[in-house]
């Protein structure tokens, strides 16, 4: 990558230096990556940015990176003044010194003034600042309220003008709550673009750098509960007591309020006499005497007179033989017919968003459609072959994200007839519409017939496309971390609560790990990549009691940051696919699917659990609480790992002697015995050594319910002969 070489505009004077010494703006301007340079200034943070600490005099600031810890040199702690001698080297576009030929760190002197923080607009974050600590006033995050979980972005305004912080999983900010009010931020100015350009962030060093303004402040985020179609409320807490204000309008210029005088720090207000099926704008206000606080503005939706189905379909094998409610179905080669049916049901307009196409089916579908007069439009990812797009009409606009970061726009949905409230629908899923996915891959669609979410969809899409038209605006069009939070998060969709989080925006990486952490009796994932250690975290936490059932299965298990041998340590069964024909390239998530009572759900999507689809990509992800879907999402589940030959094997000796399937089992358990003696019975034991279970087993196959069982773990003995690995009952 080509080192950045650029006039720095500072704020202060540069001293006169010593010949043979080099002020950090001349190591930045004068000294190219592979360079050895001397920096000298006084350390500006600390381990909440793990082993990396930066350095500020009076020239500039730069990052020491002396690789993964300080071992054999002293570590730098603020207020040291520290020279360090290494190698320039740039990490998606942040200059640092180090890690190579680190020959010197030397602590001069301890205890000094940090320099001042210098006062900035979000938009003067840039290669100037790059290392420098300042301070940007009266800044509102988007998404405020949530936990604030590490490796991740959180958008910010101030002034008008938009900006985002990071946190690392180091910081002592992980775990508190993202102020939901005005704050005054502090931080290092640094940088994080693949292509070396953009990407700048704001680094607040901990608690200490986000600073409420107001003497009334939010403490949670705005909650929308109690949905219909004509009403919803909005909830929040504040940190101490005060009054209660809505505004809100059908534009974020809002224009009604309603209110109420009562002093409380527990907040809600109902909205009445709205429109079905309408997405509203709104924001909340708090006001205690002459101070306030107010959330951003953001959009909630009323629930739509839609029919309110919702479908699940999947690519490869289904297991019906543990169906509830419903036999779910396994589309196989029929997948392209049937995402092609859902398109020529549109009559009035179809936006597309999917990463890549290239089957003919779907595009000789899409050029029926805009042959019946439905008005098109499609995004896709501009770095990936997409020969499907050659075949489109001519009357068809395409918008192609370009900037070449992560995987890009990696959606994969269909919006048809959004402003039609019998018409509407939404189909989203893991599936790209290529020959494997669509055929080969394990891979899931989900569809719902609803008006309030294809509108929410629409948002999406006019975000990225630029404009609301027919046209794309590519000045306006937003991609990846520069887009906003724009759409409504809750939906009830026929009965069902239904969450709606788009990447990197919307906080989509801590909704699925507060899903997983709701699990009481059962879970289960299938992933194509799972590299995010708060959600493998999250997996092990709820897999380590003795009355949950967790497993799953994952694609990419010696890749990178997997979560793989961690998961597998921790005692939770993940079968690898790695191997097996067709790439596994689900991602989803199954909680407490045997209990209904217990809130079952799915979460799906196009999100990967990695944090590229967190804070880079253009995901969407859904959450459905709905135990039917659960339940047809577990069919597929059971289907992929008998397709995997997942199951326990008893053995004397060398000598397989039965074959136990599936594992975990929801009830009904198969026994092939291979042994050469006759069966004798089946025992089973709690994890205390403790006898629950005796079944006789015959010679062939014998199929035992164990329906009766509590879910958990049992171990598993045949006669006298072997004891296998554990079996999982949920």
């Amino acid at each position: 990558m080509m080192m950045k070489r650029i006039l720095l505009t500072l704020a202060f004077a540069a001293p006169i230096w010593a010949v043979g010494q080099t002020s950090i703006l001349d190591a930045r301007t004068n000294y190219g990556v592979g360079d050895v340079v001397t920096v000298t200034g006084i350390v500006t943070s600390d381990e909440n940015f793990g082993s990396i600490r930066y350095i500020q005099d009076e020239t500039a600031g730069i990052a020491l990176y002396p690789g993964s810890d300080w071992s054999g040199w002293a570590d730098p702690q603020p207020g040291d003044e520290v020279t360090m001698t290494a190698e320039l080297s740039e990490y998606n576009g942040l200059l640092e010194v180090g890690p190579a030929n680190v020959t010197n760190v030397e602590v001069l002197s301890s205890g000094n003034p940090l320099p001042e923080p210098l006062q900035i607009t979000p938009s003067q974050m840039n290669e100037s600042l790059e290392g420098q600590l300042v301070y940007i006033p009266g800044a509102m995050f988007t998404n405020g309220g949530q936990i604030i979980s590490g490796n991740n972005t959180y958008s910010f305004s101030a002034g008008g003008e938009d900006g985002v912080i990071y946190v690392r999983t180091s910081n002592e900010l992980v775990g508190q709550i993202l102020s939901a009010g005005e704050v005054d931020l502090y931080g290092i100015v640094s940088q994080f673009s693949f292509d070396g350009f953009g990407g700048y962030q704001l680094l607040p060093r901990g608690l200490d750098d986000v600073v409420a303004t107001s003497a009334i402040n939010l403490a949670t985020s705005v909650l929308q509960d109690d949905l219909t179609t004509t009403s919803f409320s909005l909830n929040w807490l504040t940190d101490v007591e005060g009054d209660s204000h809505v505004e809100y309008g059908l534009t974020p210029d809002l224009g009604q309020i309603t209110s109420d005088a009562t002093l409380t720090q527990d907040h809600s207000i109902t909205l009445t006499e709205l429109t079905p099926g309408t997405i509203y704008y709104a924001r909340v206000i708090s006001i205690l005497g002459e101070d306030s606080t107010m959330s951003v503005v953001r959009p909630y939706a009323t629930v739509s007179e839609s029919p309110g189905w919702i479908r699940a379909y999947f690519v490869t094998e289904v297991d019906n033989s543990v169906a509830t409610i419903e036999e779910a179905v396994s589309l196989g080669s029929a997948t392209n017919d049937t995402i092609a049916a859902y398109i020529l049901s549109a009559e009035h307009t179809l936006d597309i968003a999917v990463y890549n196409t290239n089957n003919t089916t779907i595009t000789d579908a899409v050029n029926q459609a805009a042959a019946n007069g439905v008005q098109i439009r499609w995004i896709a990812e501009g770095q990936n072959a997409n020969l499907g797009l050659s075949e489109l009409a001519a009357s068809i606009p395409v918008h192609l994200r370009t900037d070449g970061e992560g995987s890009g726009m990696h959606n994969k949905f269909i919006v048809g007839d959004a402003d039609y409230t019998d018409k509407a629908f939404v189909l989203t899923g893991s599936t790209n519409w290529t020959t494997n996915n669509l055929n080969t891959d394990p891979n899931n669609l989900i569809i719902f017939g609803d008006e309030s979410l294809a509108k929410a969809y629409t948002l999406e899409f006019n975000e990225m496309w630029g404009s609301d038209g027919m046209t794309p605006n590519a000045a306006n069009s937003k991609f990846g971390p520069d887009k906003e939070i724009n759409t409504p998060e809750r939906f009830l969709i026929g009965g069902s609560p239904v969450e709606l989080y788009f990447s990197p925006s919307d906080g989509a990486n801590q909704a699925i790990l507060e899903s997983i952490l709701t699990t009481d009796y059962d879970f289960q994932f299938a992933t194509l990549s799972f590299t995010r250690n708060d959600l493998g975290e999250a997996v092990i936490e709820v897999g380590s009691s003795i009355f949950t059932a967790v497993s799953g299965a994952m694609e990419d298990v010696n890749t990178s940051g997997s979560e793989y041998d961690a998961l597998t340590a921790a005692g939770i069964p993940v079968y690898s696919h790695q191997g097996i024909s067709g790439q596994l390239h689900h991602k989803y998530g199954i909680v407490d699917q045997s209990q209904p009572g217990s809130d079952p759900r799915v979460i799906t999507g196009s999100h990967n659990w990695s944090t590229t689809a967190e804070t880079t990509n253009d995901e969407n992800t859904v959450i459905v609480h709905d135990a039917r879907i659960a339940n047809l999402f577990y069919q597929e589940y059971m289907g992929l790992l008998g397709a995997m030959g997942v199951g326990v094997e008893a053995v004397n000796g060398s000598e397989v002697i039965a074959r136990l399937y599936p594992n975990p089992t929801s009830g009904l358990l198969s026994v092939e015995w291979k042994g050469s003696d006759a069966p004798g019975d089946l025992v089973l034991r709690d994890m205390m050594g403790r006898w629950v279970d005796q079944t006789p087993l015959s010679t062939g196959t014998t199929r035992l319910d164990l329906a009766h069982l509590p879910a958990g773990i049992y171990t598993v003995s045949i006669g006298t002969q072997g004891l296998p690995t554990r079996l999982i009952v949920e």
